[in-house]
């Protein structure tokens, strides 16, 4: 079981392996240190919060893990990709600042050199590690972002955890024959594993929300615009899944004639969510 504690009406969900955690550092004289690992690892997710705040999102909770945290919310995929950047370089910021701090706190005579390195080396591997291209760390998550900028949004949800998942397989090959057998990798690894295999088989529910999103209000004034040139013959379906999330599209039909003819995005998504009908041509929409 898990236990709750409630940080400005923010919930904070500890995992029961925690407690195992502990246990173990204290018979093995280490709990100072599992102690502060786990405020920074608080530290971190506080700062995704943060700023995820600031933006106006709805964060659910944060949970503490035996090896990170995750910070929940239903936001990602349905806010600008800017967003989901801040917030998720908020976390290995507030590392970094950690590591001032250490040094600042050396520098004063507050913290002997021993402990400053073990400060500094905790903070800078874990801002360091979030950042690897890997869901559902931050930087498989600002992977997923930029790669909107460029493609489709169904493709970008493809390619991320394509990539997701081959880095959380050579993590785990690598803890398993790198050199020597490392336990806390591998388990790391097989949760990253678990996470992203989980995300890229729900990835078609996050491009559900994202069109529900997009139907419920546009992109802004400033976003450019993309013009998607198809046939008459195209599913409404197969069109949808070339939108991009980052752009306004001005879909151009090509008729039987070879003239062509403009449908803006809402009209799309009108006769896919309220017409309910997912399977008519583009010409049906023109005609």
């Amino acid at each position: 079981m898990s236990r709750f504690l409630f940080l400005q009406g923010l919930r904070i969900r500890i995992h029961s392996l925690f407690w195992l955690v502990i246990f173990t550092s204290v018979v093995t004289g280490q709990f100072l240190e599992v102690i502060t690992l786990f405020v920074l690892v608080l530290i971190h997710e506080l700062g995704h919060v943060t700023v995820a705040h600031s933006y106006g999102w709805r964060m659910s909770g944060i949970q503490l893990l035996p090896f990170g945290g995750v910070a929940h919310t239903e936001e990602w995929g349905t806010v600008p990709a800017r967003e989901e950047v801040a917030v998720a370089l908020a976390g290995p910021f507030h590392n970094v600042m950690m590591v001032l701090f250490g040094y600042v706190f050396f520098q004063m005579g507050w913290w002997s050199e021993e402990w400053m390195q073990y400060f500094v080396q905790g903070n800078t591997l874990m801002a360091g590690f979030n950042l690897l291209p890997i869901y559902p760390l931050d930087g498989g998550r600002i992977l997923q972002a930029l790669l909107s900028y460029r493609f489709s949004y169904r493709r970008t949800l493809t390619l991320s955890l394509t990539c997701s998942l081959t880095g959380a397989c050579l993590i785990l090959l690598w803890s398993v024959w790198g050199g020597s057998w490392n336990l806390n990798l591998c388990v790391i690894a097989l949760f990253l594993l678990y996470s992203s295999g989980i995300a890229f088989k729900q990835r078609d529910y996050q491009y559900m929300r994202f069109l529900m999103k997009r139907s419920e209000s546009t992109v802004s004034a400033q976003a450019r615009i993309v013009r998607l040139q198809v046939n008459h013959d195209e599913t409404l379906v197969s069109v949808l899944k070339r939108l991009q999330k980052e752009a306004y599209h001005v879909v151009m039909v090509r008729d039987s004639q070879g003239g062509w003819s403009p449908l803006p995005e809402e009209v799309l998504f009108r006769s896919f969510f309220h017409e309910k009908k997912p399977d008519c041509r583009m010409g049906d929409l023109i005609a």
